[in-house]
């Protein structure tokens, strides 16, 4: 499927952004999203999913106070502040980049909740989580993929690194999915910045027969340049190391392949990459 997020003016998709109003929601972190829907000219919705216990609940609590100190708020009161936190934040940094915000609040399963935004409006959504505890366990990431059909890619946020004129890193495992992903790349990158293409495959024929491919195919692209990766002869974790020393703005790649094999593999990688990473299906 092509990456892609609808313009605003076509009401067909946007970055539908969640936020986990108890993780860091940082103008750092939130760069990435913002980038992205400013490259498309799209508009950003935020989710909150409410999924916090409160009195109504079944979980047991007692309020303590002490005289001369104050009160604690509740929980769900407490949720609500740190949701309306992350908002302003997401708001100030919409308009350093001249993006249009629209805020949601939902209750229940965070992943049927998204999956009915992209539906209602769709298919060319882009789902933003904003950091890698939303992505944690191998169910979530595999959920959103199994049941947001609404979606074209999902981004996980990561800071972007100091390097102002870092490239943008394309891991590509077929050549199906490759214009696709250099498109992608090329609304990401900064004008004459460098596109590193890395060539994921186990051997060294199937590595041959992919870099011919791209190789025809970028041609009279002067600012695509290819990693000297190899093959991977199925090394876990050996397309992660070659993209990390890049310190790449972005990175786009796809998800279930030889690089981020699932959840687990993804979380690892986030962590060595440091960068924003944009997956296709």
């Amino acid at each position: 499927m092509i990456a892609h997020v609808a313009e605003a003016s076509e009401l067909s998709g946007r970055v539908v952004l969640w936020l986990d109003p108890e993780a860091r929601c940082t103008p750092a972190v939130l760069d990435a999203p913002m980038r992205l829907a400013a490259a498309y000219d799209a508009e950003i919705e935020t989710i909150v999913v409410d999924q916090c216990a409160d009195e109504s609940g079944d979980v047991p609590f007692r309020r303590i106070g002490q005289v001369g100190l104050p009160d604690i708020p509740p929980i769900a009161h407490r949720f609500q502040l740190l949701a309306q936190r992350c908002r302003r934040t997401v708001e100030d940094a919409s308009r350093v980049h001249k993006v249009k915000v629209r805020h949601a609040l939902a209750q229940g399963d965070a992943v049927d909740r998204i999956s009915e935004m992209c539906l209602m409006r769709g298919p060319w959504n882009i789902v933003a989580l904003t950091g890698i505890q939303a992505v944690g366990s191998q169910s979530v990431i595999n959920s959103l993929l199994a049941n947001v059909s609404g979606a074209t890619g999902f981004l996980l946020c990561g800071e972007r690194p100091e390097k102002k004129k870092a490239g943008v890193g394309v891991i590509v495992e077929d050549g199906e999915r490759l214009p696709s992903m250099l498109r992608a790349a090329e609304r990401l990158s900064q004008p004459d910045v460098a596109i590193h293409l890395v060539i994921g495959a186990e051997t060294s024929a199937e590595y041959a027969e992919l870099e011919h491919q791209a190789r025809l195919l970028t041609a009279e692209a002067s600012i695509v340049t290819f990693a000297p990766a190899g093959p991977t002869f199925g090394v876990p974790g050996a397309l992660t190391e070659i993209v990390a020393r890049m310190k790449p703005a972005f990175v786009v790649a796809r998800f279930g392949g030889a690089a981020f094999s699932d959840g687990r593999e993804l979380s690892r990688a986030s962590a060595a990459i440091q960068a924003p990473i944009l997956l296709v299906r």
